[in-house]
Formats: C-alpha cells, structure tokens, sequence
C-alpha cells in the first residue's frame, strides 16, 4: 500500500518567519548592485505582487543579484512560523522523514546553528541548499528552480515522487514540485501570495503551519486510505 513517508519543507518564510530579514537581504543586494536601499512598505508591496524582480534595473545582472540576496539572507531578527514546533512534532510522531530544500546558497551548516538556536534541529533529519547544487554539479535551470535538488534529495533517500509531500511559499517551489510529480503544500501570509499559487495549480494554501498540518493529513487519508 502507497504511504506518505517524508515531507520536503522549504525554509524562509515557510518554517521560518523572517521576512525582516528577507528585506534586509534585499536591500544588501539593492546597495551592492544598484547603489540603493528601499524603505519597507514599498518592498512589502513589490514582495506581495511579485514584483521584486520587475524593480531590479535592467542593465544588472538579475542571476547575479539573486545569488547574492541568497549568499547574504541569514535570520537574524525572524523566528519559527506560526504552529511550526506542532508541525514538526506531529510529522516526527508519523515516522516521517523531515527534509529541508532551501533556497539560500549557503553551507547546510549556517541553516543547522538557527535551527538549534531555536530548538528545531531535533525535528529535522537532512538540509539542502543551492550550495548543493552547485558543489554537486546540478542544474537550475531558472533562478531559485529546485529540480533537480528535490530529486537529488528523493534519490539519496530511496523516496519516491508519489511517497513525498513538498512544502513551500513561493511560485518557484510550486513549479519544483509539479516538475518533479510530487504533492504541495502552500503557505503564505498575504491573500494575494495564496492567490497565485492557486492560480498555478496548488489545491493546498495555508495561512500557517497549522493549517499545513490539516492539509497534510487530509492527502496522508487520501493516499493511504484511498479505496
């Protein structure tokens, strides 16, 4: 009988709620490549919209924009997304492998330390970065498209695509996942967020970590109690 026997979780703004610290992040960028910063309710418009690319000027690089927003992004002022210690205690109780896919280019080792800072680090088994995929020779074949990392991550496992539950907050994780054939979550903090992912194909958009939990259950009931 088909089971549900991990859960892939994004980490910015999915597990963790810093979105001060995705500002500031952007703002480093914006300094570095633009030679300017943005105050906070325009950034917050532009993030809600989807429009933080459009605002990047378009004599930068946006490759090289991005990689270095996601080399700088640290949290420092963020904390656990609501209902994320339920969560994770609650996949724990299932048996269920805990597999961190982030966006940040970072060694794995940076994300473990806020972890344990905040007492997480006991919930989750692996974590994987961008930086994984570029020591390991992988492909992106668009900026923050995680593929082949999310397959990379299945195979290490020995999961399969129909035993694996994907959850993330932004378009690209959405698009990782149907490119991989794996089931997703959403979560996100803004009506218009949850909007687009519905409108690119996601059944399942949460406010909170609460909420993914339900959701969670609701396809472990349907794969593994289907008639």
């Amino acid at each position: 009988m088909a089971r549900i026997k991990a859960v892939l979780l994004d980490y910015d703004l999915t597990l963790m709620n810093n979105l001060i610290d995705f500002y500031d992040a952007y703002n480093e960028a914006l300094k570095k490549f633009v030679g300017k910063t943005l105050g906070f309710n325009e950034f917050f418009h532009l993030l809600i919209n989807y429009s933080l690319q459009a605002y990047i000027p378009p004599d930068v690089d946006r490759f090289s924009f991005w990689r270095y927003f996601r080399q700088v992004y640290r949290t420092r002022y963020g904390y656990p997304m609501e209902g994320a210690y339920y969560f994770l205690y609650w996949v724990k109780a299932l048996g269920l492998k805990t597999i961190i896919v982030s966006g940040r280019e970072c060694h794995e080792s940076s994300i473990w330390e806020e972890l344990k800072r905040f007492g997480l680090n006991e919930y989750i088994d692996k974590v994987y970065t961008m930086f994984d995929t570029l020591i390991l020779g992988g492909v992106e074949e668009e900026l923050f498209d995680k593929t082949w990392l999310i397959s990379y991550a299945l195979s290490s496992y020995g999961l399969d695509r129909d035993e694996v539950v994907y959850i993330g907050d932004y378009r690209q994780d959405l698009l990782s996942s149907q490119r991989t054939g794996i089931k997703f979550i959403g979560i996100a903090f803004s009506e218009k967020r949850k909007e687009c992912l519905r409108r690119l194909g996601a059944e399942y958009v949460g406010s909170n970590l609460y909420d993914v939990t339900y959701y969670l259950w609701q396809i472990i009931r349907e794969v593994e109690f289907k008639k």
